[in-house]
């Protein structure tokens, strides 16, 4: 019984013609594309904690009616979940 084992070896590529360049501008592209990401979850996170403190007065001034010590702590959150945003 004969046991062979053959190895090829690839030729040796040469590297297209214009893929340095192609590269290159998909680097930029994805660099750019990640910036414009970045800057829109930054202002779409910023106007959520500006919703989430106007719900939170909302409440408060529902609230207020019936409970004003309580609802003036309410007003003291959303004004400090807006400023540590």
């Amino acid at each position: 019984m004969n046991n062979a084992i053959t190895l090829l070896v690839p030729a040796k590529v040469a590297m297209p013609r214009g893929a340095d360049w192609a590269a290159a501008f998909f680097a930029a592209a994805a660099r750019a594309a990640h910036s414009l990401w970045s800057a829109t979850t930054a202002v779409s996170a910023e106007r959520a904690r500006g919703r989430q403190a106007a719900d939170l007065r909302r409440f408060a001034a529902t609230v207020g009616r019936s409970n004003p010590s309580f609802a003036a702590d309410l007003y003291a959150a959303a004004d400090r979940h807006i400023e540590r945003g």
